[in-house]
């Protein structure tokens, strides 16, 4: 029974040794594409600040994108759990918190410009990206819902498709932002025009009936 129990505390010490490497490689791998960019941030120097083998690295994660990729699902995590848990308007908390990732994205342009060119935020490719249940969409859709709840927001669309549309809007206004398209000009600016943009086809007057004569009425 002595052998049971300490074969069993053994593969538990095990099990947290692997993961705290894993946690490691990815923390490193992160902090490496903040110096030195996606080009700079080689699985080689990865694996010599980790003081690991490449095999090990391998063995943890198929790609230094792969890392960027998990990075992505989670890095807004703080903000959305922020945005989903605050009291009030549905719609100005939204709008708080595009422009808080805008502020994140401008103090972190490097990692978030490596994840844009890399494809690692890439659903196609991954589609756990969208099933995660630490997705962020997830939570953009429950807040969603609520507003709808509310009616702040049009119930005619689903909330689901409300939440990738949002995150395609930022998706977009983050590469145009990294490419300089079509001006240069700050995130939070540009992210707060594609977020009215987007209201106006999702704010409570996109249930009011259109006005005669209207040719989007029928």
């Amino acid at each position: 029974m002595e052998a049971e129990d300490g074969s069993g505390r053994e593969l538990g010490l095990r099990e947290r040794k692997k993961a705290a490497l894993r946690q490691r490689i990815a923390e490193t791998t992160i902090e490496l594409v903040r110096e030195r960019g996606l080009d700079g941030a080689t699985v080689e120097e990865i694996v010599r600040r980790v003081e690991i083998s490449q095999p090990t690295f391998y063995n943890y994660f198929p790609s230094k994108e792969a890392v960027l990729a998990e990075y992505a699902t989670r890095g807004w995590g703080p903000l959305l759990a922020a945005m989903a848990n605050h009291p009030g308007d549905v719609v100005a908390r939204l709008r708080d918190y595009f422009q808080e990732i805008a502020r994140d994205v401008e103090r972190d342009g490097l990692l978030w410009h490596a994840i844009a060119v890399s494809g690692a935020y890439n659903p196609v490719r991954n589609p756990e990206l969208l099933e995660s249940a630490e997705a962020g969409t997830r939570v953009l859709e429950s807040v969603l819902a609520e507003g709808q709840r509310r009616g702040e927001l049009t119930a005619r669309v689903p909330a689901q498709l409300m939440a990738s549309v949002i995150e395609g809007i930022m998706l977009r206004a983050v590469i145009e932002w990294a490419a300089g398209f079509p001006e240069r000009a700050p995130l939070g600016k540009r992210m707060d025009a594609m977020f009215g943009f987007f209201m106006r086809g999702a704010g409570r007057g996109a249930d009011e009936p259109a006005p005669c004569g209207d040719d989007r009425a029928g």
